[in-house]
């Protein structure tokens, strides 16, 4: 955690803190298959979806997850959007394609609507740990909220979870928009918070252990817990190769 806010001041003070500015709906900035539903239907690069089925999308982040979670949940049932198309609006009906897994796939790469890019600097060091203080805190609530969402509905958000190559991925594209130390701050704090879970090979479990111990007097018998954290860190390692392989799945053709 102290990498992370070490991380996160150094952004803070050399390139600012850049906050969106954002317009109703959900960006659709690059089509990803050119044969999949959302090519087929005539999405284009550039539109924004205003509405699906009936509901407005309103000027926040939160309406990118929207529209995913409503493509996933579709199962192939058809999607009814409102599409702005360089400034004029039209209706749109979409039948998403279904994945293996059975979810709804559109092949398109999906954003927020961005008005414009804010960049503050801070004016001073104390303005500087204040801003590192809030952009940590916010940092730690986002990636706190995306655990339990993934944690609450595991099969649902499988999809989204990389592997080693994944993070690589998306390491590279961080870097290339100048947010490097920001994605080394989030990773920081994503191994952070999963090594608190009070599993048995991880420090949270092992503390666990320490806890129960102190409450029954005496210590666990040695055997048994060798055992556990073995058993539960052969599951982390499976766990580690089958991320592995969805990435590899999702790189090739």
């Amino acid at each position: 955690m102290i990498l992370a806010w070490g991380a996160i001041a150094i952004s803070v003070s050399t390139n600012g803190v850049s906050n969106m500015v954002l317009n109703p709906g959900v960006a659709v900035p690059e089509i990803v298959d050119p044969q999949g539903a959302g090519a087929r239907f005539g999405l284009q690069p550039g539109d924004v979806i205003l509405k699906v089925n009936g509901k407005t999308l309103i000027a926040d982040k939160t309406s990118t997850y929207e529209v995913v979670g409503a493509v996933r949940a579709s199962r192939g049932e058809v999607l009814q959007l409102t599409i702005d198309r360089k400034g004029s609006p039209f209706e749109l009906d979409l039948k998403p394609d279904t994945s293996r897994s059975g979810e709804g796939i559109i092949g398109v790469r999906l954003g927020p609507s961005i008005a414009k890019m804010e960049v503050v600097h801070p004016s001073g060091p104390l303005q500087a740990i204040e801003m590192s203080n809030k952009e940590f805190g916010r940092l730690l609530q986002d990636t706190t909220t995306g655990f339990v969402k993934i944690v609450s509905n595991l099969k649902a958000n499988a999809g989204n979870l990389a592997g080693p190559v994944g993070v690589m991925q998306m390491g590279s594209e961080a870097s290339k928009q100048g947010a490097l130390l920001t994605f080394a701050a989030l990773i920081s704090v994503n191994l952070g918070l999963m090594n608190a879970l009070p599993l048995p090979a991880l420090d949270g479990g092992q503390l666990v252990l320490v806890m129960v111990e102190a409450v029954r007097g005496r210590p666990l018998n040695q055997e048994v817990t060798r055992n556990v954290n073995g058993v539960f860190l052969t599951i982390l390692l499976g766990l580690s190769l089958t991320l592995l392989l969805g990435d590899l799945e999702r790189l090739l053709p």
